[in-house]
């Protein structure tokens, strides 16, 4: 899990204690007949000693995260809870009713002053630029390799993978696998095209740009 999904869950483990709930565990494993099908992000129980099975999404609920909240909460013999910011749509919000599965919706319940909202607004930033920079310095590396080089081109040509695999040549079928050796060679995790073609935008430029100074020097020694 990367730093920012990380104090996203300590965010809404903070954010538990503010409303009462007492926090038992984070990262809980879901274990059935000794064989672990899952994990739930947070355990906690509130002030008349209920237990929660917790989720934590950065985004909005859908119908396939009311569905295993709902089953991770049943292994744990525990009511399903997700904080989330409200739901994907209707149908998201009624099998939540339905399921019994309650949803704290983070846009109505966290009103942030103005220095924790510039604390989070930094930190995201940070980790923003921290992501990035470690990308270019993996380029940097690796940029020698005839292979990663065209990769790197046709990244800067395309706006999709899809498109990144026609260029390179790689069949359909096995696209899925292209990438997830691309991430994999480059160290991207999970990182997305978007932000892998900013990288290789700003490698280029500083290459260009060290290139320029060590051209003026070579003028300045040879005069």
């Amino acid at each position: 899990m990367s730093n920012v999904g990380v104090r996203f869950e300590d965010y809404a483990a903070e954010l538990l204690s503010r409303l009462g709930y007492k926090v038992l565990g984070r990262r809980v494993k879901v274990v059935i007949n000794g064989v672990e099908v899952g994990e739930v992000d947070i355990v906690a129980e509130d002030p008349g000693g209920v237990k929660y099975a917790v989720e934590v999404k950065s985004g909005k609920v859908d119908v396939n995260a009311i569905r295993q909240a709902y089953v991770n909460a049943k292994v744990l013999n525990a009511k399903p809870l997700i904080i989330a910011r409200g739901f994907s749509n209707d149908s998201s919000r009624a099998l939540a009713d339905e399921l019994g599965v309650s949803v704290i919706n983070l846009e109505e319940a966290v009103v942030l002053t103005v220095d924790e909202l510039r604390t989070v607004v930094e930190n995201v930033i940070y980790e923003a630029i921290g992501d990035l920079i470690n990308t270019v310095f993996t380029l940097a590396v690796k940029s020698c390799n005839e292979g990663v080089r065209e990769i790197m081109e046709a990244v800067l040509q395309c706006n999709d993978w899809g498109c990144v695999c026609s260029k390179l040549g790689v069949a359909g079928d096995d696209c899925g696998n292209f990438i997830n050796n691309v991430r994999k060679e480059l160290g991207l995790g999970n990182l997305s095209l978007s932000k892998l073609r900013t990288a290789v935008r700003l490698y280029n430029l500083v290459s260009l740009l060290l290139n320029r100074c060590n051209g003026q020097v070579r003028e300045t020694l040879n005069k």
